[in-house]
């Protein structure tokens, strides 16, 4: 039982760091002097999508983390899974987006993305049923 849980915690870790690397991929081209500007930007960052970045990237796999500690607890074992099939899907689905404007480096990062939300959503399942 203790490994599951271990193995629920380390995938919610590699989530983040996960999220880390996709935003640094984005990022690297500045190195080499390149704009990496969107084509229509205002100079405004919008609120709304830097919140949403910031409850997907750190907040939702933080809860899951938290969530873990107090595991004895049914609903927190609850939370945790249903942060993990949210998180699964938002993988899912974010690197479908692959398909509409094609980044090579992505493409190295959302696969792993969706294994890691694949794996978080089994081993929360796991949990769920073992307790």
């Amino acid at each position: 039982m203790e490994k599951e849980i271990s193995k629920v915690s380390f995938m919610w870790v590699v989530v983040m760091v996960g999220f880390a690397m996709h935003m640094l991929a984005d990022l690297l081209p500045i190195f080499w002097g390149a704009n990496v500007t969107m084509p229509d930007a205002t100079g405004e960052a919008s609120v709304g999508m830097m919140a949403f970045m910031i409850f997907f990237s750190f907040f939702m796999p933080m809860c899951g983390l938290l969530c873990m500690q107090y595991r004895s607890n049914k609903t927190m074992r609850l939370i945790n899974f249903v942060l993990a099939t949210i998180m699964m899907i938002f993988n899912i689905l974010h690197a479908s987006e692959l398909f509409m404007e094609f980044s090579p480096v992505q493409l190295m990062i959302h696969p792993v993305m969706i294994i890691a939300g694949i794996y978080l959503f089994i081993f929360s399942r796991r949990e769920m049923k073992q307790q």
